[in-house]
C-alpha cells in the first residue's frame, strides 16, 4: 500500500446540487504532498463543500488536515466551557486538544440525551460557524465517529455566492454599506452559553459587527454573510432601528435559505466533511436522542473579513 496520496488516484465527483463534491481516492491519515494539497484547495474553492468518506483518523490527523488549507483555529465556545469549570479531556464536551470541538449528544455519563450543555440532539438552524468572533474561521472539518441509524442528524449546506448573486437589485441597494452584529452569548441551538446573562438591549451584545456582504479572499467573489438568526437584540443590523432591522433580516434569511441553494448529506461513520464558512451556511436536522451521535470538529484558520463595502481593507 502506498505511503502517501497521489494526484492520479484522486477523483472529484460533484453532487449536482448548488454546491458540494465527493473526493475519492484519498486517505487523510497518510502524507499529502504539495501537488495533492493544491488539488484539494482548488476543489474546495470550486465546490465550497467537500466530502471524504471512510476516513479512519484521530484528532492529531484531523488537525493535520487543517494544515493543508491554512492551519487550525480554536473555537470561540471553548473559553465559555472552561470558564464554567469543564475540564479538557475529562468530559464529552471539551476535547483535550484546544483545536478540537466535540459535537455530541452524550451526557456526563456517556449516555445519549436530548439536552446537553451544548447543542445535544436539537435541531440546528442555518448558521455559519464562529461568526461571532472578530476573525471567523475560514472553514470547518467535521469527522463522524458515531452516528445514529436512521436517527436524523442530516446536515444541509447552502451556497451564499448564489444567494448574493440572485438578490433582487433593490435588496442589494438596501443592504449596501450595512453590518450585522453577531451575538457571542448563544450556542448554535440558540441557547445561552454557560455563565452568561441574557441580553436586555443592543448594548449587551458585544460580538463583532461584520459586513452583510464579504469578499472571498481566494475566489474574489461576493457572498452574503448572515451568521446566525437569533431574536432581538441578539441579531440586528447596526445601521437600522429595531423594526427596520427585523424586516431586513427576515427578507435576507428567507432569500438565503431557499431549497435550490442547498445540498443535504446523511452521515455514515468515517465521513469527513469540509465546508467554507466564508461562502456557505449549514443546518442540522434533529437527532434521535436515544442513539449516540459523536463527531469531532476542527476549524481552519481564518483571515480578517474583507468587506464588500471596502474591498481594499479588511474590516
Amino acid at each position: 500500500m502506498a505511503s502517501m496520496n497521489t494526484v492520479d488516484m484522486i477523483e472529484i465527483i460533484p453532487t449536482g446540487a448548488a454546491l458540494g463534491a465527493e473526493v475519492r481516492g484519498i486517505d487523510l491519515s497518510r502524507e499529502t504532498p504539495e501537488d495533492v494539497r493544491a488539488l484539494l484547495k482548488q476543489a474546495w474553492a470550486d465546490h465550497l463543500v467537500l466530502l471524504f468518506r471512510g476516513q479512519e483518523i484521530d484528532d492529531e490527523q484531523l488537525l493535520a488536515a487543517t494544515e493543508i488549507f491554512g492551519g487550525q483555529q480554536s473555537a470561540g465556545s471553548r473559553a465559555f466551557f472552561l470558564k464554567a469549570g469543564f475540564k479538557p479531556g475529562e468530559t464529552h464536551r471539551v476535547a483535550a486538544k484546544s483545536g478540537i470541538s466535540i459535537v455530541s449528544n452524550l451526557d456526563k455519563d456517556g449516555k445519549p440525551v436530548k439536552f446537553t450543555e451544548a447543542v445535544g440532539s436539537l435541531e440546528l438552524d442555518w448558521h455559519t460557524d464562529n461568526s461571532y468572533v472578530d476573525v471567523p474561521p475560514a472553514g470547518s472539518l467535521l469527522h463522524a465517529r458515531v452516528v445514529p441509524v436512521d436517527g436524523g442528524g442530516e446536515t444541509s449546506f447552502n451556497n451564499q455566492y448564489l444567494a448574493y448573486e440572485t438578490l433582487p437589485d433593490d435588496l442589494k441597494r438596501e443592504i449596501d454599506g450595512k453590518h450585522i452584529r453577531h451575538d457571542n452569548l448563544r450556542n448554535t441551538a440558540g441557547r445561552f452559553r454557560p455563565t452568561v446573562e441574557p441580553p436586555k438591549s443592543r448594548e449587551d451584545i458585544n460580538g463583532p459587527a461584520h459586513p452583510i456582504v464579504r469578499v472571498h479572499p481566494v475566489t474574489g467573489k461576493k457572498a452574503l454573510y448572515l451568521g446566525r438568526k437569533y431574536e432581538w437584540p441578539s441579531s440586528h443590523v447596526v445601521e437600522l432601528d429595531d423594526t427596520e432591522s427585523e424586516d431586513l433580516l427576515t427578507r435576507l434569511w428567507r432569500h438565503a435559505t431557499q431549497d435550490h441553494l442547498k445540498w443535504t448529506h446523511s452521515w455514515e461513520a468515517g465521513d469527513l466533511i469540509q465546508w467554507d464558512n466564508r461562502c456557505t451556511m449549514h443546518q442540522r436536522s434533529p437527532v434521535d436522542h436515544t442513539q449516540p451521535r459523536v463527531l469531532h470538529r476542527a476549524l481552519i484558520k481564518g483571515e480578517p473579513i474583507i468587506s464588500a463595502w471596502n474591498p481594499d481593507a479588511a474590516a
